[in-house]
């Protein structure tokens, strides 16, 4: 009992706190070490052990003390030192009575609620909602939302509620990406929930396919921007609910929460404004937080499909069912297809930032600062590459059928359809398999890990996994999803050399001289077989052109199944195709005989010939090299594929030019390289 009463005694604050301020009073050399801060978050780490809740609890308190006293004794050496152990001590007085007070705690939110009303504090989390939307405005243009973000201060990590992703490739292409939830553990990792990927092309099925020419503009300074015509094509198809349209509480919402205050007026005011704003108490706050998160969740289209996909599937009865409603894949597609006639950005905001004003909104001595020292971003990159493996549960991308009928139609059977009655059958077939379906890739179990080295020596490496793949033929209209082809998992692996990345121009290859491709030319006719010819051809190419290459290399793993249908369409396209190659051929034998000067008997013989030779080969292509054979062909070796084990890979190159990343007279702007 002695000694425990001994070490409460050693350990109360009040005492602690009494001998500091007397040794402070009666000598000199204490007040130094009080006005460090150090005996101050000596105390509140007391004041917290008394109450048995203290942060770091799995350090022992005299360890703990003696590390404490040891740094503060090498940091007083030095003014400076000494500058800085005070600046970490203050912040870090502020953070353990976070964590070991309740009322700091409360007293904490309570007054962040009233100077930042555009965040939402809540226990020991910071929300926010209402976010503009990322506008990209590079070589593409698109629109990122993010409907709500949730950082956690215990867990070090933040959620992000809703993705929506809407990206114009071309004019007759886009892609819509959207994610319920996106988890981002510091240093831990990131994990992705499912991922929908929809790729729409035509008029009907784009929501930006109506946008003219770039939605770049020449007000660059403005960081908030609104009714830009990426927001406007957003909006005429955008989900306009409202938290106020769903809720039976007596709280009223409009476009924007205001806590009880009017709406401003629809030209908003710059800056964070807009955003949802809460009152001072935790309950209702707590509660206003829920409601915002629970209506994020119920108005996103991947909820409502998976609903409307159960609602359905409930209703059939088992043997009537288009697929197992049990196959989480299945599910997947059916919903990924579901979300194909939604716009591709539904809940559009009204504010959007876009990417160029935040390329130029650092200062330009921090873009020198960093454009002389390199290695700082690599150094960064480094250990945020490492600590941040991207998990992603899967992600299921869906393409329309009758897009791609139009696409075939346009590249490969262009007229000839409406010239040949067997291409206008073949043509037939294959558009009668399209035109109402939606083609969905699913990817299930996928691991991203990126290394990004310190040394530029070496290059950038990113691998990928999936633990799954498999692709789904669906009926949107009967909610009848068929699996066609199943493998046993895939894995990607990109090579990035390291002077791609920002400011590291100086370690870019020189431009090469007119001596080295005349070197490469000397190599091309020198070259021994027709696989070097082709090399030394490659090589030459990319010197006149200024490129270089990243490196790609694609596996599948075996075993691998497919469907008869999926075998019948390849057979009859590989058919159609080579019907088409034959008409092709048949024109341009026309067209030089029409324009050689030949006397009438031999023309005559020459189409005679030619009209023979075309009917042996439309002899041949319908009688030996018929769909039906060709699907017999493809089922052996499917069949063979079926029972195989190993893997079957595609290793190439992407070309990158090199012109962008070669900025004149950077040494003369911003100096030498001091860490390259």
């Amino acid at each position: 009992m002695r000694s425990t009463r001994l070490e409460r005694t050693v350990k109360d604050p009040i005492i602690f706190a009494t001998l500091t301020l007397l040794l402070a009073i009666f000598y000199q050399w204490p007040r130094r070490w009080l006005i460090s801060g150090q005996p101050l978050l000596q105390f509140f780490i007391l004041a917290g052990d008394v109450r048995d809740y203290r942060v770091l609890p799995s350090f022992h308190l005299w360890p703990l003390f003696a590390t404490l006293h040891l740094i503060y004794a090498i940091c007083s050496t030095s003014w400076l030192l000494y500058y800085v152990f005070a600046a970490i001590c203050y912040p870090a007085c502020f953070l353990v009575c976070l964590f070991q007070f309740v009322a700091v705690g409360d007293f904490a939110r309570k007054n962040s609620r009233r100077l930042l009303k555009q965040l939402h504090f809540i226990d020991d989390k910071i929300a926010f909602f209402d976010i503009p939307a990322l506008e990209i405005d590079t070589e593409v243009d698109g629109l990122m939302i993010l409907r709500g973000i949730t950082f956690s201060l215990s867990t070090l990590s933040f959620v992000v509620h809703g993705v929506e992703v809407g990206i114009k490739l071309s004019d007759d292409m886009e892609l819509a990406i959207q994610s319920e939830m996106v988890k981002v553990k510091l240093f831990r990792g990131i994990e992705i929930g499912d991922c929908f990927a929809n790729l729409k092309g035509g008029q009907y099925e784009m929501t930006f396919g109506q946008l003219e020419g770039s939605t770049k503009d020449a007000d660059g300074d403005a960081v908030f921007v609104e009714g830009t015509a990426l927001l406007k094509a957003a909006s005429r198809e955008g989900d306009t609910r409202s938290l106020s349209s769903v809720e039976l509480e007596t709280v009223k919402m409009m476009n924007h929460m205001t806590d009880g205050s009017p709406p401003e007026d629809a030209m908003a005011k710059e800056g964070l404004k807009g955003m949802k704003k809460l009152s001072p108490d935790s309950e209702e706050a707590n509660g206003r937080y829920q409601k915002m998160v629970k209506f994020i969740e119920e108005t996103n289209c991947i909820y409502e499909a998976r609903q409307y996909v159960k609602k359905i599937t409930k209703k059939a009865p088992g043997e009537e069912r288009g697929f197992d409603s049990t196959d989480d894949n299945a599910v997947r597609a059916a919903i990924c297809s579901q979300l194909h006639s939604k716009p591709s950005v539904p809940h559009p905001p009204q504010r959007s930032i876009k990417v160029t004003t935040l390329q130029n909104l650092a200062p330009p001595y921090i873009r020198g600062f960093m454009h002389r020292l390199p290695m700082l971003l690599r150094l960064l990159l480094n250990p945020l590459s490492y600590f941040h493996p991207v998990k992603i549960s899967s992600i299921t991308a869906t393409a329309s059928g009758r897009w791609i009928d139009s696409m075939l139609i346009e590249k490969v059977f262009l007229d000839y359809a409406d010239q040949d009655h067997e291409i206008a059958n073949l043509k037939r077939r294959i558009s009668s398999w399209l035109s109402d379906a939606n083609f969905a890739v699913g990817l299930s179990g996928i691991t991203g890990i990126a290394s990004v080295p310190f040394i530029p020596t070496y290059d950038i490496r990113c691998q990928l996994v999936f633990d799954d793949v498999m692709s789904y033929r669906a009926l949107p209209a009967q909610l009848d999803v068929k699996q066609v082809i199943r493998l046993g998992g895939a894995d990607a692996t990109f090579i990035v050399p390291s002077f791609l990345l920002p400011h590291h121009e100086h370690l870019l290859p020189p431009v090469p001289s007119k001596d080295h491709k005349d070197d490469l030319e000397k190599q091309v006719d020198e070259a021994d077989g027709k696989p070097k010819i082709m090399q030394a051809e490659h090589e030459l190419k990319q010197a006149k052109k200024d490129e270089t290459n990243v490196k790609i290399s694609v596996h599948a793993r075996l075993p691998a199944c497919f469907d008869q249908e999926l075998l019948d369409f390849i057979a009859a396209l590989v058919k159609a195709t080579k019907v088409v190659e034959m008409e092709k051929v048949k024109e341009r034998e026309e067209s030089d005989m029409e324009e050689q000067e030949v006397n009438g008997i031999v023309r005559f013989g020459k189409k005679v010939k030619g009209g023979l030779k075309d009917g042996v080969k439309r002899t041949v292509v319908g009688g030996v090299v018929n769909d039906r054979w060709i699907a017999k062909m493809v089922g052996k070796v499917t069949r063979k594929l079926e029972t195989a084990r190993g893997e079957v890979g595609y290793s190439g190159d992407l070309p990158v030019p090199l012109g962008v990343y070669r900025t004149e007279g950077w040494v003369e702007r911003e100096g030498e390289k001091l860490l390259p």
